[in-house]
């Protein structure tokens, strides 16, 4: 048994996470990383990949744990948001793929929030969205902002649900990456769904247009941003252990072992 799994869906997000997080070592299971938190807190990192499927079929297989922390990039979707600010949700909204909402999933933020903000590192709280597919356009940003959250991704709403099953408290930590605005050109086929992985060659020859640069240059510049923060929130937040993130004042010593 752990006491934390940390869910990452792409592979640059998990490897911001470690960068803050510290040294952590391979576990069994693919693409699975073992190690302490900050207070000894045994903790297991997984890389997710992209998507409700993908989501729920690695939450459920993720060994018994005291909590779930679901951690990555998002989409703004109020206009006060910008890149690299970070977003506890207080609840998940989970989307049909009509993107009406099909459920309203449990999710703890303020004991996160104020262990956040006492150490230096703002944060918002509110809703988040999940959607199971991207939301790329302005119009479905907006429909989806109507809806009360203040982000949006493809990955908290199956972790929620299987968190719920197992009756596990679930905090959700996104950063934001592309703004409310901001419509994405993403290049198909640039990412293993799977592995969360970027595809190198697929994803410069998609870039090869000139007319795509511009936004090329916009992702890259946020991308970077993203990260810088979501090694912050490792360092801080994450590195502060049971103390920062168990949403119970009896948090759990920390007494298991890392498998």
């Amino acid at each position: 048994m752990y006491d934390v799994v940390i869910f990452a869906p792409l592979g640059w997000e998990r490897r911001a996470l470690q960068g803050g997080l510290g040294e952590l070592r391979p576990a069994a299971g693919l693409r699975r990383w073992s190690g302490r938190l900050g207070d000894g807190a045994t903790c297991l990192l997984v890389q997710a990949g992209v998507g409700f499927g993908r989501a729920t079929t690695v939450a459920a297989g993720v060994p018994p744990a005291g909590l779930f922390i679901t951690c990555g990039c998002a989409g703004a979707l109020v206009p006060t948001l910008r890149t690299g600010d970070v977003v506890a949700g207080d609840s998940v909204l989970r989307l049909d793929t009509t993107l009406e909402t099909a459920d309203r999933l449990p999710a703890t933020a303020e004991p996160t929030a104020t262990w956040a903000r006492a150490h230096g590192l703002p944060l918002q709280v509110g809703p988040v969205v999940s959607s199971p597919r991207l939301l790329a356009s302005r119009a479905d940003k907006e429909r989806a902002g109507r809806m009360g959250g203040l982000v949006v991704d493809m990955e908290s709403a199956p972790i929620a649900t299987e968190a719920r099953r197992r009756g596990v408290p679930h905090v959700v930590l996104r950063v934001v990456l592309d703004l409310a605005p901001q419509a994405l050109d993403l290049p198909t086929g640039g990412v293993d769904l799977d592995s969360g992985e970027v595809k190198v060659g697929p994803t410069l020859l998609a870039m090869a247009p000139p007319w795509r640069w511009p936004n090329a240059a916009r992702l890259a510049r946020q991308h970077s941003l993203t990260a810088r923060s979501l090694r912050r929130l490792a360092r801080v937040l994450l590195a502060g252990g049971g103390r920062a993130v168990f949403p119970r004042a009896d948090q759990p010593e920390a007494t298991t072992r890392p498998r």
